[in-house]
């Protein structure tokens, strides 16, 4: 494969009727899919766009969202995905400072042109394929009835190096501001021959996508499916509590998702035994997992293999990967990292950048998979990527220890250690500690109260479920007495953020309201 685009074209002209995309009860066999795509991709060629240009993407999980995907790298450009989901100023800043030459958008998204592009001179296009209505946002605008049809064989521009960028990905930055995550073809190929060197994926495969497009598991979801000849099937938008009776109505056999995403499943009590018998592999990434979940799961999907994968979105989608053994009657706090996929080297350093050994240690990422750096920010760049032994490294924040046989452990992250009353303690221990005492799988701790000085004087707790009674003299049986949570608050649901993981912000939010 020398790209993507062409990797996914090979395959349409091989297999053409073969289902390609199932998206709000509709089917697109990969025929259909690309020529759809292709008209896109050829719009954007007589426009000059293409190879170091940038197309954006706004839209539900519809198809217009993924033909806009396949038509950018059709065309040979790089697709920067926008979120509906996200507030408009965001979506904005991210549009900007991409730089996108194009905005694919769908007709539901319509109305959030004008505040999102307005003033935004480097934008030529504004592509509403469903809509022939022209938007109010005060840009050059190409409606549906200007989109042609192009035949399959159509000689598409998708001519990129190894080295061209195939997406770009803009994740929370601490500052506020979000960070953009220029990732290349050579990337995603590298992470595609990762992957398939611990599972397997075959034309006949049904993958699950439960993410929206600027979450990098969809990466996973639409590269592993489309390179494979496989079936790529959308869950809905909050439709996701529902989501292991869509795997059993649609006989789904590859499944990825964060682990909050099978704890809510669990939680709510959908999670039965044998009730998930077509899933042939899963694959857990984004948050630590625990034993009890994916011991949960297994007897849910008897016939998966359960993988834990580790990786950030800076290393493209996951890194290493770790074979959880079904049937364990004490299933680990937490699973391990595992071992980096075969081209690919993970290591333990210290904050000066000297190797740790077997650690406890900062975890850093050499390899084909690892980005250049961030998108317009050398100091950031600066920051967080270093060289050691004529390697390139990535820091990842996270925190972890070797060991022979499992590989790595996550021990937390770095910016989660916080002092409390003059001792450190890691954030993530006392979750451990929560789980076990309450027996609650979604448990979240944060430092509170914070003085005027910005330190922590204590922690407290939140699960969803009811906490055991006596869980806090529990808690003070495994923990110091500075560790140990003030109080733990039961919900009903545990507030997620746009990616599916525990949203600490909007827990923060609710401690300091007193609720």
């Amino acid at each position: 494969m020398s790209n993507i685009g062409a990797s996914i074209l090979e395959t349409a002209r091989q297999s053409p009727d073969q289902p390609a995309l199932w998206v709000r009860g509709e089917t697109l066999t990969f025929g259909e899919l690309v020529v759809r795509a292709g008209a896109l991709a050829q719009l954007l060629e007589q426009h000059s766009i293409g190879v170091d240009d940038r197309v954006a993407i706004i839209s539900e999980r519809t198809e217009t969202a993924y033909a806009g995907v396949l038509a950018a790298l059709l065309n040979g450009s790089a697709y920067v995905p926008l979120n509906p989901r996200f507030p408009a100023k965001r979506n904005r800043a991210i549009l900007e400072q991409s730089g996108a030459r194009a905005l694919i958008c769908s007709e539901g998204q319509k109305n959030t042109l004008q505040e999102i592009c307005d003033g935004l001179p480097d934008l030529e296009l504004i592509l509403l394929p469903e809509s022939a209505e022209p938007s109010p946002a005060a840009c050059k605008q190409i409606n549906a009835d200007q989109v042609k049809p192009v035949a399959l064989d159509h000689p598409f521009g998708c001519e990129n190096g190894a080295g061209d960028l195939a997406y770009l990905l803009f994740t929370s930055g601490s500052t506020g501001v979000p960070k953009g995550v220029p990732i290349t073809h050579d990337n995603v190929l590298a992470y595609l021959r990762g992957i398939r060197s611990v599972s397997r994926i075959s034309p006949d495969a049904r993958v699950i996508q439960l993410v929206d497009l600027t979450f990098d598991i969809s990466v996973h979801d639409m590269f592993i499916a489309w390179t494979s000849g496989a079936c790529l099937f959308c869950v809905p938008e909050n439709a996701t509590l529902l989501a292991s009776r869509f795997v059993e109505e649609h006989s789904i056999s590859h499944w990825f998702s964060v682990p909050s995403t099978a704890a809510l499943i669990k939680n709510a009590g959908l999670l039965e035994p044998q009730s998930m018998p077509s899933l042939r592999y899963t694959y857990f990434c984004g948050e630590a997992l625990t034993g009890a979940v994916a011991e949960a799961w297994s007897i849910a999907a008897p016939n998966s293999v359960v993988l834990n994968l580790y990786g950030p979105t800076e290393a493209t989608v996951a890194f290493s990967a770790f074979l959880y053994q079904a049937g364990q009657a004490n299933p680990p706090p937490v699973v391990p990292l595992g071992h980096a996929f075969p081209e690919q080297q993970m290591a333990l350093f210290t904050y000066e950048g000297k190797y740790a050994g077997d650690g406890p240690g900062e975890i850093c990422l050499s390899g084909s998979q690892v980005a250049s750096g961030y998108w317009n920010a050398p100091q950031l760049t600066a920051k967080q990527f270093f060289k050691a032994d004529d390697k390139r490294w990535y820091r990842t924040g996270d925190l972890g220890r070797y060991l022979p046989v499992e590989g790595f452990a996550y021990l937390g992250r770095v910016d989660r250690q916080v002092k409390i009353r003059g001792y450190r303690i890691e954030l993530q221990e006392v979750e451990a500690a929560v789980r076990r005492v309450t027996q609650c799988d979604l448990a979240a701790v944060l430092p509170w109260p914070i003085d005027a000085s910005g330190s922590a004087l204590g922690c407290i707790a939140f699960v969803v479920g009811s906490a055991k009674a006596g869980a806090l003299e529990r808690c003070r049986e495994l923990l110091p007495d500075y560790g140990v949570p003030s109080h733990i608050t039961e919900l009903d649901e545990m507030p997620l953020n746009a990616n599916g993981k525990v949203d600490y912000p909007a827990l923060a939010a609710r401690a300091r309201r007193g609720n």
